[in-house]
C-alpha cells in the first residue's frame, strides 16, 4: 500500500468514527465533517497525481466520488439515509476507491458489506427500541399483528403449500431452496408487523421549533395561516422552513425520527479491511 493510500484509509476511518459518534448522539452527521473529508480525499489524490505524474490515480477518486453520488442520492430521495449519510458516503467514494477495478476492491466490498451488515445493523437497532419502548411497542405491535391476519394467513398458508410441494420433487438443490424461500416469505411478513410497530411506537415524537436540525423528516403537515410550511412529502426540513416556522411562533412539530446508520457504514468498513467482500469470501 502506497502512503497516499495509507493516508486515505486514516482519513475515512477517521471521519467514520466522529460521524459515528455524532449520528448516535444528535441523529445527524455535520456538513463540516462530510465536505472535510471530500476535499482533504480530493487534494491527496491531486497532489499524488501530480507528483507522480498518475493520472489515474485521481480518476479512481473521480469515479469512486460519482459512483457513491449517485448511491446516496437514491438512498436519499427513497428516505432510506439522510442528507448527511449521503454527503458522507460520497467522501468515502473518494477515500476507498485506490483498488477500484481489481477483484478486491474495497469501495465494492465496502458498499456490499453495508447492505448486508446495514440490514442486520437496523434489524438490531430495531430490537433495542422495542426494548426500550417496550410498552408502547407491545400494544402497537398487537394492534398491527389482528389488523395484518388476512396477510398473515396467506403467508403461513402459501408458505406450506410451497414446503408441502418438496416431497414431489426429487431433486435436493431445488427442495433446500423452496424450503429456505417459504420460511423466508413467512418470516418476512412478522419482521415488516415487528418493524412497522417499532417504527409506530419509537419513532414519532414531537420536537420543539428551536431543536429542528435540516434534514430532519416531518411526520404531520403544518400550516400557518393556511400556508403549507412543510410536509411529509419533503424530503427534509430546509433552513428557510426552519426560519419560517420560527417567525411564524410554532412551538412543536411531529417528526419521524430515523435510525443512526452511519455507525454501519463504521462497521461495514472494519468488516471490509479484515475480512474484504463478505459475498465474494462467502462463496
Amino acid at each position: 500500500m502506497i502512503i497516499a493510500d495509507a493516508l486515505l484509509m486514516v482519513l475515512g476511518f477517521t471521519a467514520l468514527v466522529f460521524a459515528s459518534a455524532n449520528d448516535i448522539k444528535t441523529k445527524e452527521v455535520p456538513d463540516w465533517l462530510s465536505y472535510s473529508l471530500i476535499v482533504s480525499c480530493f487534494s491527496v489524490r491531486i497532489f499524488h497525481a501530480l507528483i507522480f505524474s498518475d493520472l489515474w490515480y485521481f480518476l479512481y477518486g473521480l469515479i469512486g466520488f460519482g459512483a457513491m453520488f449517485i448511491l446516496g442520492l437514491v438512498m436519499y430521495y427513497t428516505k432510506q439515509w439522510g442528507g448527511g449519510d449521503a454527503k458522507l458516503v460520497m467522501g468515502l467514494g473518494i477515500a476507498f476507491s485506490s483498488n477500484l477495478f481489481s477483484e478486491g476492491s474495497f469501495l465494492v466490498g465496502f458498499v456490499i458489506n453495508v447492505l448486508i451488515l446495514g440490514a442486520v445493523y437496523g434489524i438490531g437497532w430495531s430490537f433495542y427500541l422495542a426494548f426500550k419502548n417496550r410498552e408502547s411497542f407491545i400494544k402497537s405491535f398487537v394492534k398491527i399483528f389482528k389488523e395484518q391476519r388476512r396477510v398473515r394467513m396467506f403467508s403461513l398458508g402459501f408458505g406450506l403449500l410451497i414446503i408441502l410441494s418438496v416431497f414431489f420433487i426429487p431433486v435436493f438443490y431445488i427442495r433446500f431452496v423452496l424450503c429456505v424461500s417459504a420460511l423466508a416469505l413467512i418470516g418476512y411478513v412478522y419482521l415488516h408487523i415487528l418493524m412497522k410497530a417499532v417504527e409506530d411506537s419509537c419513532m414519532y415524537k414531537w420536537v420543539p421549533v428551536s431543536k429542528l436540525t435540516e434534514g430532519d423528516w416531518v411526520a404531520q403537515p403544518v400550516y400557518v395561516k393556511g400556508k403549507l410550511v412543510c410536509c411529509p412529502k419533503d424530503l427534509g426540513l430546509e433552513k428557510h422552513q426552519i426560519t419560517a416556522l420560527k417567525k411564524s411562533n410554532v412551538k412543536k412539530v411531529f417528526i419521524k425520527e430515523g435510525i443512526p446508520f452511519v455507525p454501519s457504514f463504521l462497521i461495514a468498513s472494519v468488516a471490509t479491511l479484515f475480512y474484504g467482500n463478505i459475498i465474494l469470501n462467502f462463496f
